[in-house]
């Protein structure tokens, strides 16, 4: 049962290069199609929708140069549903902002903040994992689903689990955050079975993490503060406010600025075909191989190859033979070849198109 001030915020401000040349500023990750006829911002706000409700309780937050491209792959939400960065920065301003809109539309607001750019498998699982994280957060809480690790993965943070606080909920004590570890660390990590991904997902009361961000990131609060009071007085004072606080606010991860600093932080494990895509290779876990290995998207042709990623998302055929191990993507904006063991260095690549002034944004 949905809760009746619970409300799904789908943050959707990325620029977005690990997966260039497809992802760029001018087309997001979150704009991607990367499995059926679903972008990955159309998949998040129908999850959204299944927890909370659509009519009002989704609300989407982009930037403003984003916003038009984003209405096309969700059309249905009314302009009240999607508010507008000036400018994106970072995770802690963005819900703080998004707290303190919905703390002045509802006072008993609570949220769940999904990102915008990751892949289901299973939405069913994902759902009812969600609701009893939005149901902890309800008594006050401030809640995280962390996925179950299938493999020692260097690429992403970890949460340590500690003992049960709800077990009729799985809700465990979350003992602290934990950066990207080395191989032997995930691997360690991994046999202990208290090691959980950290999926970025968070589910709080919207006054209790704006009380946060006040102990935590008084700066932050501040600016908040000013936009707040522009929502007192009416839109355009809104906007005005937003206009001149936001592009100052320093952009800092929520879980830099406030998640590890919080005493009680809580997480429920989650297993629902989790996937961050958070380079090509992530393709290898949400589309089936060939019987030699090879990925396949779009219009391609691999002739005797092993082992290889080929992606088309423009009409031109991209046609591979007789390799081994490599990505090869062709978009409008470009064509990239790698190792497939080195597609974590696709920001090099983009750093380089940049300094060399070669990069279509």
């Amino acid at each position: 049962m949905v809760g009746q001030s619970w409300y799904g915020v789908v943050m959707a401000g990325g620029g977005g290069t690990r997966l260039w040349p497809s992802s760029r500023p001018g087309r997001p990750k979150q704009l991607m199609t990367v499995q059926g006829a679903k972008s990955l911002l159309t998949g998040a706000v129908d999850r959204a929708a299944a927890l909370v409700g659509r009519s009002a309780g989704v609300v989407v937050v982009t930037r403003a140069d984003q916003v038009e491209p984003a209405r096309g792959h969700m059309p249905d939400l009314g302009d009240d549903q999607i508010l507008a960065e000036p400018i994106g920065r970072n995770t802690a301003p963005c819900i703080g902002l998004s707290a303190t809109v919905l703390l002045h539309r509802d006072p008993e607001a609570v949220i769940a903040v999904l990102p915008a750019d990751h892949f289901i498998a299973d939405v069913e699982g994902f759902v009812a994992t969600c609701r009893a994280a939005m149901q902890e957060a309800e008594t006050g809480g401030i809640v995280t689903v962390g996925i179950r690790p299938d493999h020692p993965e260097t690429g992403y943070g970890y949460i340590e689990m500690g003992d049960v606080v709800n077990e009729a909920r799985a809700v465990h004590h979350a003992v602290r955050f934990v950066e990207k570890p080395d191989l032997e660390t995930a691997r360690t990590y991994l046999a202990s079975g208290r090691y959980l991904w950290n999926s970025g997902m968070f589910f709080m009361r919207a006054d209790r993490i704006l009380a946060e961000i006040r102990d935590h990131m008084p700066d932050l609060a501040q600016g908040l503060d000013r936009i707040a009071a522009g929502l007192d007085h009416g839109d355009g004072a809104y906007r005005e406010a937003l206009a001149q606080v936001y592009p100052d606010l320093e952009p800092v991860s929520i879980d830099y600025g406030v998640m590890e600093k919080v005493a009680d932080m809580k997480v429920i494990p989650g297993q629902f075909g989790w996937n961050d895509v958070g380079s090509w290779a992530a393709l290898e876990q949400i589309h089936d191989a060939d019987s030699d290995g090879n990925i396949s998207v779009g219009s391609t042709v691999t002739l005797d190859d092993h082992g290889c990623i080929v992606v088309s998302d423009d009409e031109r055929p991209v046609a591979v033979l007789g390799v081994q191990d490599l990505v090869v993507v062709s978009s409008q904006a470009g064509v990239l070849v790698i190792p497939k063991s080195r597609v974590q260095e696709v920001r090099r690549i983009v750093a380089e198109l940049k300094a060399a002034g070669k990069y279509e944004p």
